[in-house]
């Protein structure tokens, strides 16, 4: 069975994949890739803690807070919109605040 170093290593792997054809096809044909980066990387991150929590490994709050960042930017960007990176961190912060509380809520 996978450890946690396994998952990290398995999401380097996509991550460093994702970078590669990103730039290569942003070179080739021209185009901004740069929000479908950030769509596959917020989509890596959230995988690889969604498979932390089916394998019963502790999630990173850390990644997954990035992954939302990324996942926020890179579906607007592929929209053709563009949110604002602080505006974004700060709504998320508060999302995570109410999450925790609602989470310790739901315990009692």
């Amino acid at each position: 069975m996978a450890d946690n170093r396994t998952l990290d290593s398995l999401a380097w792997g996509l991550f460093i994949i994702l970078i590669g054809i990103g730039w290569y096809i942003g070179a080739v044909y021209e185009i901004e890739t740069g929000a479908y980066i950030a769509l596959g990387v917020g989509l890596i991150l959230l995988g690889l803690n969604l498979a932390r929590s089916q394998m019963g490994i502790k999630v990173s709050k850390f990644s997954l807070f990035v992954g939302l960042v990324a996942l926020a930017l890179g579906v607007a960007g592929v929209l053709g919109y563009t949110l604002d990176l602080f505006l974004t961190v700060i709504i998320l912060i508060g999302l995570f605040i109410i999450g925790e509380a609602l989470g310790k809520l739901l315990k009692k």
